[in-house]
């Protein structure tokens, strides 16, 4: 098992960015930050100047989609960046988005490459990486006996204007083209006794059906693994087993209100009394459950009519989460739910953090769902959420620091 040291403010930081975006993006902030990253821009050949101008044409094709977007705060939506893709995908480059989300433009650019490399011939290739604010990360790839160069770069905007970065230069520790998900991993190398996250790069090169994937930016994504054990323990309607109903009070909470959740949360743990017919609002718009069994599961002050809630802290915060879902299948059942098939994906290419699982999900006449169950499927070792946090109870916190803020 893999275990990272983080510093804890500047991990406290990237937490409030979210896990949303840890493929490309995540290599390529990194990669900028590297020493080396301005001695190489510096020192640029006349072919990464010609791949620098390239990159800037490249960009200039798609100027209005990105100046149109800019201006109507459009850049992150998907339309958006499917337009990018296909005006970068003209120039016959394989071109993805960063966060895997729409099908890859000429994925049999990568498939040869990897040939190339499997059989140890010479090639060379590029891939761009369409990032959610316009810009794009260029993968430019040569493979000599099995050995693959990699040489990365940027375009980002600038008043309007495109401008190309020179990012790094590495041999590719690891090149893996995962068959079984479809993925394609590059590592980059790191000095001994580094614990900083892994710099992997993981793209989806296979397609996947579109059903599957609005399914999934329906039902799965807007929960996801991070901020609740929703998909990451087992239950159902008749056991809700170790669901944690206060991680779901507050990711649902928005979608319910229309606004932030209130209720402060700092690093010291807090502690609220929120209104019964509040709490029960957001609780029940994704799983159906009686008052008196989610009281149960809770801590409820029947004096006041409120649910004891109590934020989370540094103790238990959590930690970054690389591991994404993907629905690969579903199925309609005979009472109108339907069962969705989920699949992780590890952003580090770690075996021990991927898992499967189903999730049965209910339509309602008024066009929303509940969750019905989870259950995690069988895999060969034991799955480890270490980057998920069990709540500390105001008990706990207290016995460690002898106080509680009210």
């Amino acid at each position: 098992m893999k275990k990272k040291v983080i510093v804890l403010v500047i991990w406290m930081l990237f937490l409030m960015s979210g896990c949303t975006s840890e493929t490309a993006d995540h290599s390529a902030d990194n990669s900028a930050m590297d020493n080396t990253a301005s001695d190489l821009s510096d020192s640029g050949s006349g072919a990464a100047a010609d791949i620098m101008d390239e990159s800037e044409q490249l960009a200039e094709e798609y100027g209005e989609v990105y100046r149109a977007a800019l201006k109507d705060g459009t850049l992150a939506q998907l339309d958006t960046i499917r337009e990018i893709m296909e005006s970068l995908g003209v120039s016959g480059y394989a071109v993805v988005d960063n966060e895997n989300q729409i099908n890859m433009i000429h994925p049999e650019v990568i498939r040869e490459f990897d040939d190339s490399v499997k059989s140890g011939q010479s090639a060379e290739t590029t891939l761009l990486i369409v990032t959610d604010d316009g810009g794009f990360v260029r993968y430019d790839l040569t493979v000599s006996d099995g050995v693959v160069q990699v040489e990365t770069s940027r375009i980002s905007w600038e008043n309007g204007v495109p401008q190309a970065e020179k990012l790094d230069s590495y041999e590719a520790y690891t090149w893996k083209m995962d068959e079984e998900n479809g993925y394609l991993y590059i590592e980059k190398e790191q000095p001994a006794g580094y614990d900083g996250p892994i710099e992997y790069t993981a793209v989806r090169v296979e397609p996947l059906d579109e059903e599957l994937r609005e399914l999934n930016r329906k039902y799965i994504l807007p929960a996801g693994y991070r901020r609740t054990n929703l998909f990451l323990t087992d239950w159902d309607e008749t056991d809700y087993g170790e669901l944690d109903f206060y991680d779901l009070f507050e990711e649902f909470y928005f979608s319910e209100y229309g606004k932030e959740i209130p209720y402060k949360s700092d690093f010291d743990k807090l502690t609220y009394e929120v209104p019964a017919e509040e709490f029960e609002a957001v609780i029940g718009q994704v799983i159906e459950i009686e008052p008196e069994t989610l009281r149960a599961y809770t801590v409820y002050d029947s004096g006041s009519s409120s649910y004891v809630y109590t934020t989370r802290c540094r103790e238990d915060w959590g930690h970054p989460c690389f591991v994404k879902p993907e629905v690969i299948g579903y199925e309609k059942l005979d009472d109108g739910t339907i069962r969705l098939k989920v699949s992780s994906v590890s952003q580090e290419d770690d075996p021990e953090h991927t898992f499967s699982h189903e999730v049965v999900i209910r339509l309602l006449a008024d066009g929303g769902y509940q969750y019905v169950s989870n259950h995690i499927l069988t895999v060969d070792y034991e799955t480890d959420f270490d980057w998920y946090s069990r709540r500390l109870t105001v008990q706990q916190w207290e016995e460690k620091y002898g106080f509680s803020d009210e």
